[in-house]
């Protein structure tokens, strides 16, 4: 049964659903495309009727979270419903494939991120192409940390290094979420790079990979930055690098894997709203301008900031090209290591 919170924003509203059934509402969201000449009527009067954020994954986590940040503040902007609707499973893929195949007119968007690229990379049997959606913005980015448990006796990466070379495949790694991840992804790179192996544990999820490293069980864990600065700052972890090309400003004592000499090091998670293909440039401009707008607000960006994200708007064409690159990234440290999709 669907469940629904419905939030007054200012003579406007937000709605909730969880499990993405299909609803009158739903059905005229993804109805057929329309003629041409109702395309430019749509971007001058945009939003006309309520805007669906489809959210791929289940509630609670930190994309679900964005996402209704972000469609408190949209419903205020435009005095119109917003919809948050989680439609988890598959990877993502149900979620982004109802988005794929809704009506193109600004109305349904998709938020997603670094999944919707590591799907293609891996080559999963998706019913959809990477290109059937486009970018509109990126909204945040939220680098990884290595981190690793205070009783390994390692301060500095240097002598992380070491001990992955001195005890290879003895020192162990979680993977959150499990094989094929992201975070599966920065372990491999790493290796990679530095021609080592570690034991990779998979955990289905970054609280139960923090808790097995905070329990001693599993030596260090790739982690959001977000997730781990808590403990991070209390010196239940040991940080040692971050993912990113510069430093955090919630971490600014841990360097970057490129100060540390670590080449072509870079794996960035990050978070973005996509339309289906055929939507009209203008209607994708209009999205742009007001989605940055929100996004660059204090009242928005300040409590994400004290977390460790990272505001980061962009250009349309920047987000197409940024999940471009990570396909190319990921896909050749996958085939490297052996990756495949279960």
């Amino acid at each position: 049964m669907n469940r629904r919170m419905i939030l007054k924003a200012t003579g406007a509203a937000v709605v909730t659903r969880l499990g993405g059934a299909a609803s009158s509402l739903g059905a005229a969201l993804v109805a057929a495309p329309l003629a041409a000449p109702v395309f430019a009527q749509e971007a001058e009067t945009f939003p006309s009727r309520p805007v669906r954020i489809v959210v791929p994954v289940n509630p609670g986590g930190n994309a679900d979270r964005i996402a209704r940040m972000l469609a408190q503040s949209l419903a205020e902007l435009w005095q119109q419903t917003v919809i948050v609707d989680n439609v988890p499973g598959a990877h993502t893929s149900l979620g982004v494939n109802q988005v794929v195949h809704a009506a193109p007119t600004g109305h349904t968007l998709l938020s997603s991120g670094d999944q919707l690229a590591l799907n293609a990379a891996l080559g999963r049997k998706l019913p959809y192409r990477e290109t059937d959606v486009r970018g509109v913005t990126r909204t945040i980015v939220n680098s990884q940390v290595l981190v690793v448990r205070p009783g390994l006796g390692v301060s500095h990466f240097d002598e992380y290094r070491e001990l992955l070379t001195r005890q290879a495949g003895e020192v162990t790694a979680a993977l959150p979420i499990g094989y094929g991840s992201i975070y599966h992804l920065a372990v491999e790179l790493l290796n990679q790079r530095l021609g080592t192996q570690t034991n990779n544990i998979p955990y289905p999820g970054g609280a139960p990979a923090i808790l097995a490293v905070l329990g001693g069980h599993v030596d260090g864990v790739f982690i959001d930055i977000s997730s781990a600065t808590q403990n991070v700052q209390t010196g239940q972890l040991v940080p040692l690098a971050v993912t990113s090309s510069e430093r955090s400003k919630v971490l600014p004592d841990v360097p970057t894997f490129q100060e540390l000499g670590v080449p072509d090091f870079l794996i960035e998670s990050w978070q973005g709203i996509f339309v289906p293909r055929a939507t009209p440039d203008q209607v994708v401009a209009r999205l742009n301008r007001d989605i940055t707008t929100v996004l660059r607000s204090r009242e928005f960006a300040a409590p994400l900031e004290e977390l460790g994200f990272v505001i980061a708007p962009s250009t349309a064409e920047l987000l197409d090209q940024t999940v471009a690159r990570d396909i190319a990234v990921f896909r050749e440290v996958a085939v490297a290591a052996g990756i495949t999709p279960e």
